[in-house]
């Protein structure tokens, strides 16, 4: 018998590499990838996705040769896809010719390149300068195509000679409309 312990340390790794034959073939298996990996589709993801941060963006849009939309952004990202836009710190200007413009800022934003559609989320407040006018909401959404400001939740609109609080709002950007869907309550 070994009389040293420290020669029975010795055994011990002459043991493991002796009975290699037995064990290996499970442990190889347990550590083979799972799965395949396809460097054709690889390569054809990577050339299609344009993912992007960037801060201090400025971001216009224009109809008909008019700029309409001027928004700012402290930051802006892509979304789940490369046509969708997030942005942090929002400020945006709407321009209507010959009306004097709107001014929108709010924490968060997502614009939707496919349906040219707007979200601003979180501490909404549209100013409406001249009309000394001022909007408070947590969400909205503005459609390009209809030039739709809708707001569906709780909305207070602050002016010189009045104080509205209301749900649902939907503004209509081109006539200058609303129409509220829930109570409203004016304080005058």
């Amino acid at each position: 018998m070994i009389g040293n312990y420290r020669n029975l340390l010795w055994v011990i790794p002459i043991g493991i590499i002796a009975a290699s034959p037995l064990w290996e073939g499970y442990v190889a298996n347990f550590l083979k990838p799972r799965g395949g990996y396809d460097k054709v589709a690889e390569r054809a993801y990577q050339e299609q996705s344009q993912d992007f941060v960037m801060d201090d963006v400025l971001i216009t849009f224009t109809n008909e040769g008019v700029q309409t939309w001027t928004i700012k952004a402290e930051q802006a990202q892509t979304g789940k896809t490369d046509r969708e836009i997030h942005m942090i710190d929002v400020d945006a200007l709407y321009n209507k010719k010959g009306e004097s413009p709107i001014s929108i800022t709010s924490t968060n934003g997502k614009y939707q390149m496919d349906d040219q559609h707007l979200t601003l989320i979180d501490d909404v407040v549209i100013i409406k300068p001249l009309q000394y006018e001022k909007m408070y909401s947590d969400l909205l959404h503005y459609y390009d195509t209809t030039k739709m400001l809708i707001s569906p939740g709780d909305v207070k609109i602050k002016g010189p000679k009045f104080n509205l609080k209301g749900g649902r709002m939907d503004y209509d950007v081109s006539t200058g409309a609303y129409d509220f869907n829930d109570r409203v309550e004016v304080v005058l």
